[in-house]
């Protein structure tokens, strides 16, 4: 489900020497293609030299002129949507990945990207659910409050069959939308399945609550394609801070999912519009 870095870094690569020839090193990628290198001096790592600095450099240079000083680490088991969050904070286009403090592998940006489009849902763009997984996981490592709501379009199916599946879809693709500007630095989004999406805060059940509330509202004021109407039912599940479990982490993510996912299906059920699972019940709220 989460991928993490070791499954996508490049395992076979090359170190290059801080007097090595750049007219050498690109005769090392025509043969053996490869986007980025550690440079070394006296068995340690000064630099990393990317693609990219070698077609900008003059092939007479050498390593040293055209490296950057500037060296990114990763841990090998990092997640991939971690790995992202280093290359956006960070001004390289390479990251070094260690295993117990031994080099093991590089990841570029450009392999990055290629891997996160997996994880990206073509017709919303917005990150699949594993990327809800890794945030709740990082959630529950520092042992902060969190609740997950789970957001289901109410008859999707009679959409789909009463104005086309081309239509369903561009709803989907605006939902996607509302949704992802209304998220905030600290809550994250992601589509499900199907007409199901998934937000996940770092807040309690009351101010999850809230903030669920106010995206049901500027969905039911937003004109869809077509002027279809669009209702949508939300389930809110809570993991308070300190809170502990017995079984692991991934699975403690999927139950509260699941308890979310049931919460959403009782509002429907009940007409209410949102609904919170607590202790196994559940109560509505209707606005």
């Amino acid at each position: 489900m989460i991928r993490y870095v070791f499954d996508i870094m490049i395992k076979k690569y090359f170190i290059v020497d801080v007097l090595d020839g750049l007219r050498y090193i690109q005769s090392l990628v025509a043969e053996n293609p490869c986007d980025g290198f550690p440079v070394m001096e006296d068995d340690q790592i000064v630099g990393v030299l990317t693609y990219k600095n070698l077609l900008q450099a003059h092939p007479n240079r050498i390593a040293a002129d055209a490296m950057s000083d500037h060296i990114v680490y990763i841990d090998a088991h990092s997640s991939i949507w971690k790995a992202k969050e280093v290359f956006d904070t960070n001004n390289t286009d390479l990251l070094l990945v260690l295993d117990n403090n031994h080099l093991v592998g590089i990841i570029t940006k450009s392999l990055l990207e290629v891997e996160l489009g997996k994880h990206t849902d073509l017709l919303t763009e917005l990150p699949k659910s594993d990327f809800i997984y890794y945030n709740a996981t990082r959630l529950i490592e520092n042992n902060q409050e969190m609740s997950l709501a789970f957001f289901d379009v109410n008859n999707f199916g009679l959409i789909d069959k009463e104005h086309g599946h081309i239509a369903g879809d561009i709803i989907l693709k605006e939902l996607g939308t509302i949704l992802k500007t209304n998220m905030t630095e600290q809550t994250y989004v992601s589509r499900f399945g199907g007409d199901e999406f998934l937000v996940l805060t770092p807040y309690y059940v009351d101010k999850c609550c809230i903030f669920a509330q106010n995206l049901l509202k500027t969905i039911s004021r937003y004109t869809f394609h077509k002027n279809i109407s669009v209702t949508v039912s939300a389930g809110i599940v809570e993991r308070k801070k300190n809170q502990e479990s017995s079984q692991n982490i991934l699975r403690t993510i999927s139950n509260l999912i699941n308890l979310a996912s049931l919460a959403s299906t009782k509002a429907k059920k009940d007409k209410c519009e949102l609904s919170i699972a607590t202790n196994n019940t559940t109560c509505n709220f209707s606005f």
